[in-house]
Formats: C-alpha cells, structure tokens, sequence
C-alpha cells in the first residue's frame, strides 16, 4: 500500500465522522402558507397566454407585413439564385479561354454572381430577422403585461 492509498483509506468521510446528524428530507415540507409550486419567471398565466396565441394566430394568418416584406425575400431568394447561376456560367466559360484576359472577364463576370448572392442573402436574412423580432416584440409586451397585473396591487374602494 502506498502512502497516498493509506491517507485516502484513513481519512474519515463527512457522512462517517457525523453518523447522529438526521439526513435532509427528500421532499420539501410544504406549508400551507406557502404554495406547492412556484411558476418559472418566464411562463405567462393561462389568460394571457391565449390572448398571446390568439394573437399570434392573427399575426402569421395576416403576416402583418404587407406586401413589400415578401417581396423583399422573394427578391433576395431569386438574386442569389441568379448569382449562383452567373458564377458556374462564367466558371464554364473562363475554362475554355486560353487568354488571360478573357479568363479576367470571366472572373470580374464571377465577382459580379457573388455580388449578387451576398446582397440577396443579406435580404433575405433581414427579411427573416424582421419575422423572428416581430414574434419576439409580441412575446415580451404580453409577458410584460402580465408581469404587470401580478405586481399591481388591488385598488380599494
């Protein structure tokens, strides 16, 4: 046995050295002044979250956008297609060049396809942003709303 075996096997454990302290009870006791259970900090109360989901039926039923935010991602979906489109063009055709300046052309003609994907992603992403913030900004004026009313004390008569 070693020296560093014999101190692990000497040392007496905290459960060992106290065997006359009770042991916590598995369960909380509950009493009667103070509930079973506590509602987690982000759930809305029944009420509000139907109004919160029937609100938000309303927002994906109309999109609440209007016409230019769809437009606007179609837009960015169809110039990134267009750019993909025009790179593996000018990547075909620069292969049958044996010029340098033509394979320049193609290349400017490929920067160009990439151009086009980067400003179609990026509206397309905003577009998905405005979605998602949108959701978000309803979400936060419920739960705020009923942050509120379980805050605000009762008016007396």
């Amino acid at each position: 046995m070693t020296a560093g075996q014999a101190q692990a096997t000497s040392a007496p454990t905290p459960a060992a050295a106290t065997p006359s302290t009770p042991a916590a009870p598995s369960t909380p006791a509950t009493t009667p002044s103070t509930p079973a259970t506590v509602p987690a900090a982000n759930t809305m109360a029944g009420a509000t979250q139907r109004d919160f989901s029937a609100e938000l039926g309303k927002l994906r039923a109309s999109n609440n956008s209007g016409p230019m935010d769809r437009s606007v991602s179609v837009l960015g979906v169809l110039l990134a297609i267009v750019g993909l489109v025009i790179i593996l063009v000018s990547f075909m055709q620069s292969r049958g060049y044996s010029s340098i300046l033509n394979q320049m052309d193609a290349l400017i003609l490929a920067l160009f396809g990439l151009g086009l994907i980067i400003v179609g992603s990026a509206l397309y992403i905003r577009s998905a942003m405005t979605r998602f913030l949108r959701y978000w900004l309803l979400r936060m004026v419920y739960e705020q709303r009923d942050l509120a009313r379980q805050h605000t004390p009762p008016l007396d008569d």
